[in-house]
This record gives structure tokens, sequence and C-alpha cells, in this order.
């Protein structure tokens, strides 16, 4: 592509990811659309990734670095925020890859379409499971903010990799700091349901590293930390009077009360405080206004059969994935 086209900005966080730093920015630095601005945020990393990422940049000069204390991905994804000056922006995480034309086809999609934002699916891997870039398929739906908010939210919504954000839409807009869990979300929803039209690209052109030693690959009570995001949500969406959206959210919260009890058992933490306040969230949920007839009587059989419930209500997710995002 032309000089001549938008400056594109690649936010990438950077803390302890030495083995997985180098694939990343290549994948990067090769996108078919090359008018980018590539910001590697070093947070504090106490490995080498420091000097990798000056080598980078003294290798391609579209390459800039910020060295900073460590405080978190958020905290680094913020820095990269007050710095950019692309016309659109996009986030990768520094041990994950994207597919060489990712950019661009995401961009193609915004002008195409009229649109501000817009996404592709989304694939995990690990070194069992390589990933696959889906270039059999491009195909486009356009969808309204409601529609994400409702139905496609959990399925590819909450984090802010494999999106595209065009400047405006992000430009008051920041990560919370000090949130273990659920930050990413709190990040996209409001952006994501302010918008008429989203373009979707279906097919998978952001491939997410499965690591088991990551925050979300091991249990611990820093997780709870998005019922915090999800309790934000409910109260954004009462107050937008979002009825549907409101259930649908409320109907996330609960299963994942239950997924949060269920893995506090498996892990063999006996914490009464955290099981006394997830009993507290589920019963304050159940008892609040606007709720459906139908969402009061599955959280009568959810509280019941905790299993059954989270089986059901993680299947249908998964159905509603395959469906809406067509990979």
């Amino acid at each position: 592509m032309p000089q001549e086209q938008p400056l594109i900005s690649v936010i990438v966080p950077v803390y302890k990811v030495e083995a997985y730093l180098d694939p990343c920015v290549e994948s990067i630095v090769n996108q078919t659309y090359r008018n980018l601005e590539i910001i590697l945020v070093d947070d504090g990393s106490p490995d080498r990734c420091p000097e990798m990422c000056d080598a980078w940049a003294a290798k391609d000069s579209r390459i800039k670095v910020v060295h900073k204390k460590n405080g978190g991905a958020s905290d680094a994804r913020n820095a990269g925020l007050d710095v950019f000056l692309g016309d659109y922006v996009t986030f990768v995480d520094a041990d994950d890859l994207v597919a060489s034309d990712m950019v661009e086809v995401l961009f193609k999609g915004c002008v195409d379409n009229g649109a501000d934002v817009s996404m592709c699916a989304l694939q995990n891997f690990s070194e069992n499971a390589p990933c696959l870039d889906g270039r059999n398929s491009s195909a486009e739906k356009i969808l309204s903010g409601e529609f994400v908010c409702t139905q496609f939210f959990c399925c590819y919504g909450p984090n802010p990799v494999s999106k595209l954000f065009k400047r405006s839409v992000v430009k008051e807009s920041r990560f919370i700091l000090g949130r273990k869990m659920g930050e990413d979300a709190a990040f996209t929803y409001p952006i994501l349901y302010a918008q008429e039209r989203i373009c979707f690209v279906q097919r998978y052109m952001y491939f997410y590293r499965s690591n088991p030693s990551s925050a979300t690959g091991t249990y611990s009570l820093n997780q709870l930390d998005e019922l915090k995001t999800l309790q934000e949500m409910l109260s954004f969406y009462e107050e937008k009077k979002e009825s549907k959206i409101y259930n649908a959210m409320a109907l996330e919260y609960f299963a994942r009360i239950l997924a949060h009890e269920s893995k506090m058992k498996k892990s063999g933490i006996q914490d009464a405080c955290a099981q006394e306040r997830l009993r507290q969230e589920k019963m304050a949920l159940m008892k609040k206004g606007g709720l459906t007839l139908a969402n009061r009587l599955l959280f009568c059989f959810g509280n019941r059969f905790s299993g059954v419930f989270r089986k059901l209500f993680f299947q249908n997710q998964a159905r509603c994935k395959r469906m809406y995002g067509g990979c």
C-alpha cells in the first residue's frame, strides 16, 4: 500500500516475554499495510525485552520504544495511547501473533463500510496447537453496537486486541489501573456500544497465545476483579435503559459467579470471605429489578443446579460464537 495511506498505530505492551517478542514484532513489521507507527511499551521488564525493543527500533524506523516503570498491562497500554499519532490504532499483546494482512483488512473494513471500529476473529494457539491463518474467507458482517454488546460481546468483544479503532473513538478512553481482570472489557464495552456500525471480518487474523503461567492460565482470587467490571456494565446499561443488553449481561454475570465458585473449589482455595462475597453477589443479582421472567427462572435453576447451568450456558456461548463469527 502507498505511504500516503493514513497512519495506523500499533500499541504493544511488553513485559517478560523474551521468548515470544521477536516473532510478535516480526508479524507486525511484515504487515502488508506499510504506513505504521509501532509503539513498543517496555513496562519495566526485568529480562532482555528492553534491549530487544531498542534493537527492533534500530532496524525499523517505524518502531518507537517507550521505557517506563512497571505498572501492568493497562498502564502500558495507556502510555501508548498517550503518545500515538495514528489516524487509527490497534493493540497487540507481545506474546501473540497477527496475520500478515490483518491491519490492511481491518482498515479496508472500516473505510468500505463507513465504520469507526472493525474487528476480526481471534484464535487461541499454543506450542501443541499451532495457529491457522484462515485465508479461505474474509467475509464481512456489519453489526450494530447494540447487537455486539447483546449477542457478541463475550465472544469477541472484551479484549482490545483483534480490533482497529478510529482515533476519534478512543481519544478520551483509558484502561483502568489496578484491576487484575476485566480491565479489557471495561475499556471496550462503552466504545462498542456507541457504534452504529462495526465491521466484523469472519476470519482468524489474531492469534492469542495460550500460556498456562499467564494471569488467565491459572486461577487466583485476583480474577474476581472481573466481577466489578460486570457490575459496572450492568449499571451502565440500566442507566441507558437498554433492557436487552442488560439482561444478556446479567446472565453472563451470573454464569461468571458460578464459574468462580467452581474454579475456587477445583483449585482447592478455601477463602471464606471470597465465598461469602460470591454468595452475596449472586443473591443481589437475583433480586435486581429489570430482569426478564426467563432470566429469573434461569437464575433459580442455576442456583440449584450450578454445574448443569454452567455447562449449558458456556456451550450456548460457544455456539453463538460459531454462528455469529462464522469461524
